[in-house]
């Protein structure tokens, strides 16, 4: 018999989903609903991880807080505002490292991955830093020196790098993500037996809770694709290779494909005819 791998989901912390959520010029707006309540773990089964990376604009991000809450909020409150700036950038953070997780099987996925976290550090996001600076570590040649925020030579030698040298980087980075604050966790529950030692992971807000569940996919053995046709994050739903995340997408993708090859075909007949 199989083993399943899983972990103890019963109610260990509540988070609030929104009644209310308006984006107006760099600020987001929420309002908690008071009866929106939902376990953080037990989201994991409806992928809002997944959702959030796929937020690719402001209004499927809004959809997303309206959906799941805010990222973090202060205890005992039920209104309150975030710049838009923030739910952008946590999105875009963790969208790189599910990218980098994914390119280990795509290798061609590596190069655009690494210039794609060089970019982000633009911002200077310092949960880029550290994953950034190990690359020096790995690699002593690259030139200039160890420095926070962008790094112009760190770009270049990335452009340049040959496939070995990205295979390397990528591999070297993957210990640094997702990036969490949640720790392990015992405590004493009561149950029809009585009380019992239970185990689980200490998170205390969406954001934590949301690499959490990038870490949960990869053991449970849940690979991330992107679709060939519209790039949007998916898992398939069976142990056969897929490169699109639906019919639609795979039907577009063949139907390009078939133009392509009748207008071929037609310059190729066309030229003998000219013969």
């Amino acid at each position: 018999m199989k083993v399943q791998k899983h972990i103890n989901t019963e109610r260990r912390g509540n988070w609030c989903r929104c009644k209310r959520v308006e984006f107006e010029g760099d600020t987001a707006t929420w309002e908690l609903s008071p009866t929106g309540s939902y376990d953080l773990l037990g989201a994991y089964q409806k992928r809002p991880h997944m959702q959030l990376v796929n937020a690719c604009d402001d209004g499927s991000l809004r959809a997303f807080v309206r959906a799941w809450g805010p990222l973090t909020y202060p205890l005992n409150s039920v209104t309150g505002s975030n710049p838009i700036a923030m739910f952008r950038r946590v999105r875009d953070v963790l969208a790189s490292g599910v990218r980098l997780l994914a390119s280990i099987r795509k290798p061609e996925m590596q190069r655009s991955v690494l210039l794609e976290m060089v970019e982000l550090s633009r911002g200077n996001d310092l949960v880029l830093q550290t994953p950034l600076l190990e690359l020096r570590r790995v690699f002593p040649t690259i030139p200039g020196g160890m420095q926070f925020g962008f790094d112009e030579n760190l770009r270049q030698w990335v452009e340049g790098a040959n496939a070995a040298e990205i295979e390397t980087a990528c591999m070297s980075l993957v210990p640094f993500f997702p990036h969490t604050g949640f720790f392990l966790k015992l405590g004493v529950e009561q149950s029809n037996a009585g009380h019992i030692v239970s185990a689980s992971f200490n998170i205390n807000s969406l954001e934590e809770a949301l690499h959490w569940m990038v870490w949960q996919d990869v053991f449970q053995n849940h690979p991330f694709l992107f679709c060939e046709e519209c790039r949007a994050l998916f898992q398939p739903d069976s142990q056969h290779e897929k490169k699109y995340c639906s019919t639609g997408c795979a039907r577009r993708k063949a139907s390009r494909d078939y133009e392509r090859r009748k207008r071929k075909g037609k310059n190729i007949n066309g030229s003998q005819k000219t013969r």
